[in-house]
């Protein structure tokens, strides 16, 4: 029975109650045994004290408390694996008198639910609970008592393993977590990498294609410079040429010019000694007109006339070649310039299409170490939710 007799203090059954709830969880569950030791309680006793042991786990006071608050005691009725309420036992209890008709309690003393356990054991439980003397059956006390020290080392095991276990499967659901948030970014920096690869590499195509566009449009300037620097230089010949021919016009027109203005002259003169001096002279003079006015003038005028068209053609085409050869030097200026920028731009093609290779060359390198990165994250991942099934595995066993 009990590990001391004693009794109640408490003019009324109920008051007896209360003082026996103001007990420890331990010593109200003695106290019950004690009562109905011989009745039930000796093949109950492993059970009572298994409920003494949940009490003090779920109390905050532990060993010292002596009751649970509503939310406590929901819990130790799961644990117990009760279907009822609190509010279902309370009010059985009122029936029995163990709560009083104007008692609204808060909390729930272990006897509270020991009598409504019990309750089909004894028609007058809750009156001889708290009238009953405690004999002394020491023996089986601690008895129950060693293995209610085994229920709880067994109990504290399992909590032990059951918080490790709970524990390492909090730090595995963390790891996996973390892995899984690390393989999403590796992934996403992956198809990034991959997205800048693939605009690299057409960054690169295009500036290899502008490099050879380049280059051909330089080689295309040098052709045009050179077809206009050989322009200029033949309109050069070809002018040259064409100043010779005038100058040889020029000179036939100015002798042809000479011949006349001779003959002119020749005229005047003879018509003035016609016209002075002695008969004799005259005459004479007369005669030597007459013969030199009847001389063909045709050819000389012909001449003349052939000379003057030649010059005039001449001049024209040594003015269009002089024309031509201004802008042919105009055109060769400007062929010069376009080789001169033609060139300018291979120069930063080339720059470009260097640049381009190289920022290939990086977000090649960029993708492999992201693919890299990837698939860690992925080997991480695997390990993680291997860790979290395990612990999850170990709490399931805890």
């Amino acid at each position: 029975m009990a590990e001391g007799s004693g009794q109640l203090n408490g003019a009324t059954d109920l008051d007896k109650l209360h003082d026996l709830c103001k007990k420890t969880h331990k010593e109200q569950a003695v106290w019950f045994l004690n009562a109905f030791w011989e009745d039930f309680a000796e093949a109950e006793a492993e059970k009572c004290w298994t409920f003494v042991e949940q009490c003090v786990n779920i109390d905050n006071r532990k060993a010292e408390g002596n009751e649970l608050d509503e939310m406590e005691a929901h819990r130790f009725l799961e644990k117990a694996d009760e279907a009822h309420t609190v509010l279902e036992m309370r009010s059985r209890l009122r029936k029995t008198g163990a709560i009083g008709p104007n008692e609204r309690p808060k909390a729930v003393p272990l006897s509270h639910y020991l009598l409504f356990k019990y309750d089909d054991k004894n028609a007058n439980l809750f009156h001889e609970l708290v009238t009953r003397s405690q004999g002394d059956n020491r023996e089986a006390i601690e008895e129950a008592q060693k293995k209610l020290d085994a229920v709880q080392a067994a109990f504290d095991e399992a909590s032990r393993a059951a918080a490790a276990a709970a524990a390492s499967l909090k730090e595995a659901q963390a790891r996996e977590a973390d892995a899984k948030a690390r393989e999403a970014d590796a992934k996403a920096r992956e198809a990034d990498a991959k997205a800048r690869e693939a605009d690299a590499i057409a960054r690169e195509d295009a500036a290899k294609a502008a490099e050879t566009s380049a280059h051909a449009s330089a080689e295309a300037a040098k052709e045009r410079e050179a077809e206009a620097k050989k322009s200029v230089e033949t309109l050069g010949v070809r002018e040259q040429e064409l100043k010779a021919a005038q100058a040889e016009v020029e000179a036939a027109l100015a002798e042809v010019k000479k011949q006349e203005d001779a003959y002119n002259a020749k005229t005047e003169l003879l018509k003035k000694k016609s016209e002075e001096g002695g008969v004799v002279s005259r005459n004479k003079a007369k005669n030597e007109l007459a013969q030199h006015l009847a001389e063909d003038p045709l050819p000389l005028r012909q001449a003349k006339i052939t000379a003057e068209a030649a010059l005039r053609k001449a001049e024209k085409a040594t003015k269009a070649v002089a024309e031509a050869k201004v802008q042919a030097e105009a055109d060769a200026v400007k062929a010069s310039e376009a080789r001169a920028q033609a060139e300018a731009d291979a120069q930063k093609a080339t720059a470009a299409r260097g640049e381009a290779e190289q920022a290939r060359a990086q977000a090649e390198q960029a993708r492999a170490e992201a693919v890299a990165a990837r698939e860690q994250a992925e080997a991480a991942r695997a390990e993680a939710v291997a860790a979290r099934e395990q612990a999850e595995a170990a709490r399931a066993e805890a």
